[in-house]
């Protein structure tokens, strides 16, 4: 039984014995033991700030807070935060402490600025704070932005845009209309019957061809009977009576010839001033003899 108690003792002093470590060795991790030069700053919010919250000097660990208290500085509540910077810096006068947040799961901490001054602040100064927004405070912030940027900018734009292609899609339709439109039209135009139609009218616009040709090379034929009928003439005066009488008949027969084809031309052209479209119509003229011989 004794034995029993003496076991116990000795393993309740080893806990003990653990335990004491452990706290000291907590202690010296968060650095209360460890005393260095001391400085004052204010905030009026100290959000996440408490006891043991690292110090850092331009990112590097300096040291800790050693104390928060509440003060009264121009009718408004504000917090002297004790600063204990276990290691030794030259923070210039103008340098300012702020509470920054290194991410968005870090804890906060006392981020100090350092100033361009070549003063050195002594130990025991009061360092000037601000106070920047922490990350939720600048994402409700932002939001807050986006969504005055929607009501005042984004929805009127989109309001407008809505106004101005609204109309344009109607005359998009409409055009759209019109062009199918104009398609069935030429569909139509280009039909099979018309094409049909339209080589039916270059086929008599041949035969037209080939009629005024002949005119014209009758028109030609008479102007050489013209050109012998000239040349008779000149040889009338010298000639005999018997050889006038001929002349007079050729002369009798060219001029009907010349009556008969100004007939035919004034016909032509009776024909083509009341009926223009008969030069593309027209069908070439079938021989009389060749009918009559069938």
């Amino acid at each position: 039984m004794k034995r029993d108690n003496v076991n116990y003792l000795l393993v309740g002093s080893f806990v003990l014995l653990m335990a004491a470590v452990l706290l000291y060795s907590l202690y010296r991790i968060t650095g209360h033991r460890a005393k260095g030069d001391v400085y004052f700053t204010h905030f009026p919010n100290v959000a996440g700030i408490k006891v043991g919250t690292v110090v850092t000097y331009e990112g590097f660990e300096v040291g800790n807070v050693a104390e928060v208290d509440p003060v009264v500085r121009d009718n408004h509540t504000a917090y002297r935060v004790t600063l204990n910077m276990r290691k030794p810096v030259k923070i210039p006068v103008d340098s300012r402490a702020v509470i920054a947040t290194p991410g968005m799961l870090s804890a906060p901490l006392v981020e100090i600025k350092e100033g361009n001054g070549q003063d050195i602040l002594a130990a025991g100064g009061d360092i000037p704070g601000s106070s920047n927004p922490t990350m939720m405070e600048s994402v409700g912030a932002l939001a807050s932005d986006l969504g005055k940027i929607t009501e005042t900018s984004i929805k009127p734009l989109l309001a407008q845009i809505n106004q101005n292609v609204t109309p344009a899609m109607a005359d998009m339709r409409s055009t759209i209309e019109r062009i199918n439109r104009t398609a069935g039209r030429i569909d139509a135009l280009f039909s099979d019957e018309n094409v049909k139609h339209w080589n039916r009218v270059m086929a008599n616009s041949d035969g037209a061809s080939a009629n005024a040709l002949k005119l014209s090379t009758d028109l030609s034929g008479v102007r050489i009977e013209v050109e012998g009928l000239v040349k008779d003439s000149r040889g009338i005066v010298n000639s005999s009576g018997k050889d006038l009488k001929d002349s007079l008949r050729r002369v009798d027969a060219t001029l009907y010839q010349l009556e008969s084809a100004g007939r035919n031309l004034n016909e032509f052209s009776r024909h083509i001033r009341e009926n223009p479209a008969a030069l593309i119509q027209s069908r070439p003229p079938t021989d009389a003899a060749a009918g009559a011989a069938q």
